[in-house]
């Protein structure tokens, strides 16, 4: 995740979240992600239901979207990183005008695509513009509203596939200035590429 939102101070904490049984690790917060309200599909006792992120823990199998298909993704961490963050709340809709929001750091990756341009490209959260569109099992929605705002507490979580559905978007979990997003994902973003006529 880049360099936009506010850094924390060293007063925040981060928990790590290892599942059950593993201690709590306490350790300086450099990184965060999306806010605690946010709610992620999960396969549970052979069932589809939404928790907030706040109650997903390593180990757990979320879902993730490739084009055409909701997949199944192993979480490999989740931490809670304690203290009030920059948040933006981005609104989203389709041509139906349903809608979708998000709140998410400003340093967190997300996946755009370009309609007229037919590609897939990543920006940080703070670099989001308006009519700039997102993918969604639903279909591609729109960017209408953001809004910046100081809210308690985020989470970092990290999945093995490297993108995962958050609110029902389509967000990637890896790092855009390290260069994950273009080392670990190209098998998914390829996926993604050949469904495109089921994105428009």
């Amino acid at each position: 995740m880049g360099t936009g939102g506010n850094e924390p101070s060293a007063s925040n904490k981060t928990e790590v979240d290892g599942g059950s049984g593993d201690d709590c690790i306490c350790v300086c917060c450099k990184i965060f992600c999306f806010h605690s309200n946010t709610m992620i599909k999960l396969l549970e006792n052979n069932t589809i239901i939404n928790k907030r992120i706040s109650d997903i823990h390593k180990g757990d199998q979320v879902l993730t979207y490739d084009g055409k298909n909701k997949i199944i993704s192993k979480v490999t961490k989740n931490f809670k990183n304690i203290g009030l963050f920059e948040f933006f709340t981005i609104k989203c809709k389709d041509k139906n005008s349903n809608i979708k929001k998000i709140s998410i750091t400003g340093n967190h990756t997300m996946i755009l695509y370009h309609k007229k341009k037919h590609e897939l490209a990543f920006k940080n959260a703070s670099q989001v513009e308006i009519g700039d569109t997102f993918i969604t099992p639903d279909g591609l929605f729109e960017v209408y509203e953001i809004k910046r705002e100081m809210m308690n507490n985020s989470y970092e979580m990290r999945v093995e596939k490297g993108t995962v559905l958050a609110n029902d978007i389509l967000v990637s979990t890896l790092y855009l200035e390290e260069n994950e997003v273009c080392k670990c994902q190209k098998k998914l973003i390829n996926s993604i590429r050949n469904e495109y006529e089921n994105l428009n």
